[in-house]
């Protein structure tokens, strides 16, 4: 490991370890006191940031009394806290963890092994790498909720984390800024792990010890675990949206015109009727899962890795809320005018049958694709009025 900043003469630390903290004096003074002996006990020059969410036991004196830097967060949630925290800290690497003594801090020379030694650019602690060291784990997370999350997340993109959930990790200075992390909940854990496999830096994962917590627990399993899983669907919409949306509107437009063409048939007999309907189902589903793709991308686009976005770039080049109005507009109208047109025939007819139904399941189609277009550009122009600059539309 190369010399600390302290030898080289410098001011900054090398490292800047930072702790969310709210109520935790049980856990808070334990914690600091195994950073402060650590630091000393291999030379390393670095700070401890406690970032306090609002406090109401004796956390903060605790802290103070003990040399650490404190800071305050006044919005609540896990992730901003330590969103303040990093923006206070001075070092050139930072570990996170958490200040109820879970995690052992006298792992902070391995990780900072990792990455200046091993040059790795995010290391994570897993409590799952060594058999049966997750016992202190809750069962229903250590069983079911943090492997199902872990597998969804490597499904959707492509890593190979063990422990996704884990809040004891490193990374570097540069390595942050490029994950920019903005989730106020306990899904940033999450958040850090997606753009670290996202930003394609070099990732490792270390085996760590989960101690029994001091005193009360922050998470909330069914809340916390449905954010986690809303975020990762906001952050993999091709997958979850795209190919679902492009094959259901497929599938709906191929039957309306396999039903003008009259292809389908039982008997003699047209099954226009229930066909077209059934076509009408298909496009408007496959519609809306297309719109919702679009949306996310539109919402995500400035705070993924996809930012040359090839299709997005055409898009936004060529889109803005005028066209999508008129083209949302022109669909709706003309579904509007076939539909007035056949239901003034129907009524002429003394309400009789009509003879080719299947007319109205198309008008149908386009009515609701046409009013949903309209709704989306005015959606999406709205959310993207800040950003379509960085695709070259003014």
């Amino acid at each position: 490991m190369p010399p600390s900043n302290s030898e080289s003469g410098t001011e900054a630390p090398l490292v800047s370890i930072v702790m969310p903290c709210l109520n935790e004096e049980e856990g808070i003074g334990a914690c600091i006191e195994k950073i402060q002996t650590t630091l000393s006990e291999h030379n390393i020059h670095g700070e401890i940031v406690v970032c306090d969410n609002g406090s109401t036991d004796r956390s903060v004196e605790i802290a103070e009394s003990m040399g650490a830097r404190v800071v305050h967060q006044p919005l609540r949630g896990y992730g901003n806290a330590y969103i303040k925290g990093f923006s206070c800290a001075a070092g050139q690497y930072f570990i996170m963890g958490d200040a109820d003594d879970t995690y052992d801090f006298r792992l902070i020379p391995t990780f900072l092994e990792y990455l200046i030694d091993r040059d790795f650019d995010f290391v994570t602690g897993s409590r799952f790498l060594v058999p049966n060291k997750a016992e202190e784990n809750p069962w229903l997370h250590r069983v079911v909720g943090n492997p199902a999350i872990t597998a969804i997340l490597n499904g959707l993109f492509a890593t190979r984390y063990t422990d996704v959930y884990c809040g004891f990790r490193g990374f570097s200075r540069q390595a942050y800024e490029v994950i920019s992390p903005v989730s106020p909940g306990m899904e940033f854990n999450l958040e850090l792990a997606i753009n670290a496999g996202l930003a394609k830096l070099r990732i490792a994962e270390i085996p760590i010890h989960l101690a029994p917590r001091k005193g009360e627990s922050k998470l909330r399993t069914f809340r916390d675990g449905w954010r986690s899983l809303r975020m990762m669907l906001l952050y993999s919409p091709n997958m979850l949206f795209l190919i679902p949306g492009i094959t259901l509107l497929s599938v709906g437009i191929l039957l309306h015109f396999l039903v003008f063409a009259e292809v389908l048939q039982y008997k003699g007999r047209s099954l226009g009727v229930v066909t077209g309907i059934l076509a009408t189902i298909f496009s408007v589903i496959g519609y809306e899962i297309l719109s919702l793709w679009l949306h996310v991308k539109t919402y995500s686009w400035s705070r993924r890795f996809d930012r040359e976005n090839a299709f997005l770039r055409r898009f936004y080049q060529q889109f803005n809320l005028e066209k999508g109005l008129l083209l949302g507009g022109a669909m709706a109208l003309g579904g509007c005018g076939i539909t007035i047109w056949h239901v003034i025939g129907w009524l002429q007819s003394d309400l009789m049958a009509l003879p080719q139904p299947e007319w109205i399941t198309f008008a149908a189609t386009l009515t609701i694709i046409g009013f949903g277009s309209m709704f989306s550009s005015l959606f999406i122009s709205s959310m993207s009025m800040r950003k379509v600059g960085s695709y070259g539309q003014d």
